[in-house]
């Protein structure tokens, strides 16, 4: 956790530094093929007299950037000739001292403000909260199931909307994959080796980065030191990213990106490894100087490696079928594991352009992407029953704990996501009163869960929970907000009040939750349970596909 909080402290300074470019040099952001027909270059008022270049980085359809270094000059009369040729311009005569600072000259992707499109943003806010509120759950007892889709506190740790969900071990007795040869390769052992002992180094600190680390074990009993493969893949990967985008602070383009998510969808680890190496190459190379640049590293960082970890969050990966009950709950987890992997993932590309403050072309292939990667993670959950009941033991083998942190770790944990919390939402929001309220809010429950709601009384509350829950967020944040919009005369600053109003069904649900107490008896068990849990389980899931297509639900009664 240590490394964590000396990296959030370079992070945070970066956020404070000025954007640097040489002194007779103008740099110009990039732009795409269509616009550069009709590219209208205009030059600060003060750009000196004198020979200058200016450097045009051109960003295709395709994703891929080229640059072009033009000359020219500015006459003694204010003139800029793109000739280059200034004949009546003396040298002798033109100024020696500093030079102004040349501001960025915005050609290119077009600059955009996520408080100018309040219908987008007004979308991105209401997911995120519905999707942190559905995610933290309170740990009610020892007892609960493990079969409860909510994972409780200790399981777990986020960054923002992406949650590690537990990987649970289902049997003891051998199974046929156990005893064949599909993981018996040669190093099988040194592979198992690396990735038991980094996930106990990595489990001193953050159960996140353990989590992540032991997502690729199915992959790795199947297959033993071939699925080590992924690492060095990943890496290459994220060298290919910077590569592609010529080390600038942008996703790369379509193809690299699936790729990114292909191999991140059966190992986390090796998505990580390619946004990580991503990261630190555009870091190194001098490209993170502004906020935006930061926050669309960070983006592009969780987009490589999220995907997996959001969907075990949802639905577990592992489950038993022994029954009917059982196999319902199994085609649950793949229709909404899926599903709302699928959401969120539409909504982190969404916000890739109020992070960056530009338009950039991957967003509009976020559809696109959110259907690869539930098309990947079907397999994923193929892959993980076969693992199950195939492979146990080789499952037991390379599994660790998560121990529960302690509580100097949790507090350490708990700066660290909230302060994630405020730099992701400030470009959403603005560095404004709003900002602050909606972070004090948000952060609250996640101080008293550390040592005061254990102490709280406790009642017998049925509150909604799993899909559900997320489905009633947003009904009830939508509802809210539709209602707040008329009472506005801009958009910016209905926005910056919603983020705020947002924040309170979430903190409302979240001390509900730490009062009620766990039931003694599984409604769902009993025959009237069954068929209600069924059929309600049918009408939420039609009422989360509604959601994911855009349809605003609180529009049907306002």
């Amino acid at each position: 956790m240590k490394k964590l909080s000396v990296l959030l402290l370079l992070l945070l300074n970066f956020l404070v530094l000025p954007s640097a470019f040489g002194k007779d040099e103008v740099v110009i952001d990039r732009l795409t093929s269509a616009e550069a027909e009709d590219l209208n270059i205009e030059i600060p008022d003060e750009v000196p007299p004198g020979f200058h270049s200016v450097t045009i980085e051109v960003y295709d359809d395709n994703g891929t950037v080229s640059k072009k270094i033009l000359d020219f000059c500015k006459d003694e009369k204010g003139i800029v000739q793109w000739d280059n040729k200034c004949p009546n311009l003396a040298l002798d005569n033109v100024s020696v001292s500093e030079p102004v600072q040349v501001t960025d000259i915005k050609t290119g992707f077009k600059n955009y403000d996520p408080l100018n499109d309040p219908l987008k943003t007004k979308g991105i806010q209401l997911a995120a909260f519905a999707a942190l509120a559905a995610l933290s759950s309170v740990k009610r007892n020892e007892k609960q199931s493990q079969e409860d889709d909510s994972i409780s506190d200790g399981e777990q740790e986020s960054l923002q909307s992406v949650s590690a969900g537990a990987l649970k071990l289902l049997k003891d007795e051998p199974g046929w994959g156990d005893l064949s040869r599909t993981w018996r390769n040669p190093l099988t052992g040194f592979s198992d080796y690396f990735f038991i002992s980094l996930a106990h180094r990595f489990n001193r600190f953050s159960p996140l980065l353990t989590r992540t680390m032991q997502d690729g074990n199915a992959i790795r009993a199947i297959f033993g030191s071939f699925a080590f493969l992924l690492v060095p893949i990943g890496f290459m990967l994220g060298i290919i990213s910077a590569i592609n985008t010529h080390a600038e602070v942008l996703p790369p383009t379509l193809g690299i990106i699936v790729a990114v998510m292909f191999i991140a969808i059966f190992d986390a680890f090796a998505g990580f490894i390619a946004g990580a190496t991503f990261f630190f190459i555009t870091l190194l190379t001098g490209h993170i100087t502004t906020r935006p640049e930061l926050l669309t590293a960070i983006g592009v960082l969780v987009l490589f490696f999220a995907p997996a970890l959001l969907a075990s969050a949802f639905r577990p990966f592992r489950r038993n079928v022994f029954n009917r009950d059982d196999l319902w709950e199994r085609i649950t987890d793949y229709a909404l594991g899926t599903l709302l992997t699928f959401w969120v993932i539409t909504k982190m590309v969404a916000a890739m352009n109020g992070l960056a403050h530009l338009e950039l072309p991957i967003t509009s292939h976020g559809t696109q992407l959110a259907f690869i990667a539930a098309g990947f993670l079907t397999f994923r959950y193929a892959l993980e029953e076969l693992a199950g009941e195939h492979y146990p033991l080789r499952l037991r083998v390379l599994h660790v704990e998560i121990r529960e942190p302690n509580l100097n770790q949790k507090v350490r944990s708990l700066i660290f996501k909230i302060s994630v919390f405020v730099i992701m939402a400030a470009p959403f929001v603005g560095s404004t009163l709003n900002l602050f309220l909606g972070a004090l809010i948000f952060a609250t429950p996640q101080l008293t869960s550390l040592r005061l709601e254990d102490k709280f009384p406790k009642f017998k509350l049925y509150l909604p929970r799993g899909v559900f829950k997320i489905v009633v967020m947003i009904f009830v944040m939508a509802l809210i907000t539709n209602w707040i919009e008329e009472m506005f005369s801009t958009p910016a600053s209905f926005l910056k009040w919603s983020f705020v109003v947002m924040a309170l069904p979430g903190f409302f649900l979240h001390y509900l939750d730490a009062i009620t107490d766990s039931p003694k008896t599984d409604w769902k068990k009993s025959q009237l349970g069954r068929m209600i849990y069924r059929i309600g389980g049918v009408i939420i899931y039609v009422l989360m596909v509604l959601v994911v297509k855009g349809v605003d639900l609180a529009s049907w009664i306002s």
